[in-house]
């Protein structure tokens, strides 16, 4: 069994070469190409809450399962909040071929699938890319959205200082563009035309009025029913997008809950975002429409990661 390392992931995986994965899980998934059962989620009481994430793409070698752990008691004794591993097997005989680490995976396929996103739903002209939080998913998404849109500027939030100031310094060494960290969660939205919410927050972070017209959101925190980072006014006002309509309405509290409040139907989601790219659901934007899109994270992406790092790995 190969035992792939977080430092191969980020070799194999350009956002470049995760954008164009990315892209094509969601067609081969939206053109009944991809098997992507339902995630099983299990709470301990007083523990972790686990997701179980099989996929397949057809015609690949490998069959993929990615096990991810949340518990946001886990920092207070030195450990992540989230952690997660996808185990790859053979896809004709069942045998395990791989265990892949799935930080950085995830960090990649994440926000090289809101790279997708950003790109087919957000305004030509966005320049000031917000981002509220600063773990490994918020780094992630700068180079990943630097390569759809034409971004001048980084302006960030976290609730630790220090944590935000240092990110503002990564990026503009790293990614060579302008960067600066807020004072308030407020003023990051003020000055978004593309705004990244990546934190493990259980509330909404802003006010929904507070986001400007014509912006584009690519929300990808809080993935559990009673979680959310955005309030039900800013769901209401958006063009709304999901990465899985059926995963959206049953575990996504940035759905689930303003349909519970009867603030919205199941029908304010217009699209899931690989019916867009395979032309089997169109919408229109107008340059103040705001459009939002909502993923929690389907095993098809990290199937299709792993299939490729498994291939790259075994020339």
């Amino acid at each position: 069994m190969l035992r792939v390392t977080e430092a191969d992931v980020r070799t194999l995986l350009p956002y470049s070469k995760a954008i164009e994965l990315a892209r094509d899980a969601y067609l081969r998934l939206a053109n009944g190409n991809a098997i992507n059962p339902d995630r099983v989620w299990l709470t301990v009481p007083n523990g972790a809450s686990m997701f179980f994430m099989p996929a397949y793409v057809s015609g690949q070698r490998t069959v993929s399962v990615k096990i991810a752990r949340l518990n946001p008691r886990n920092p207070a004794v030195s450990l992540p909040t989230v952690m997660s591993d996808i185990l790859v097997y053979d896809s004709q005989s069942g045998v395990l071929l791989a265990e892949i680490p799935g930080e950085s995976l995830t960090a990649i396929r994440t926000a090289a699938s809101s790279a997708v996103a950003t790109d087919v739903l957000a305004r030509s002209d966005m320049e000031c890319l917000g981002m509220l939080g600063t773990g490994r998913q918020a780094e992630a998404h700068v180079p990943a959205i630097q390569l759809v849109r034409d971004i001048s500027r980084v302006v960030v939030f976290s609730r630790d200082m220090a944590r935000r100031e240092a990110f503002a310094r990564k990026i503009l060494r790293d990614c060579k563009v302008e960067a600066s960290a807020a004072n308030s969660p407020e003023e990051v939205v003020n000055e978004s035309d593309v705004l990244v919410t990546a934190t493990t927050s259980h509330t909404p972070l802003f006010k929904g009025e507070l986001v400007k017209d014509g912006s584009h959101l690519n929300i990808i925190g809080a993935a559990e029913p009673d979680a959310r980072e955005v309030d039900t006014k800013l769901v209401k006002r958006s063009i709304l997008v999901v990465d899985s309509r059926e995963q959206a309405i049953s575990t996504y509290g940035d759905i689930s809950i303003p349909i519970k409040e009867k603030a919205i139907e199941d029908t304010h989601i217009r699209a899931e975002l690989g019916e867009l790219l395979a032309k089997k659901r169109s919408i229109s934007r107008g340059p103040n429409d705001v459009t939002l899109f909502k993923s929690g994270g389907l095993a098809v992406l990290d199937a299709m990661a792993a299939d490729y790092i498994m291939s790259k790995i075994e020339r």
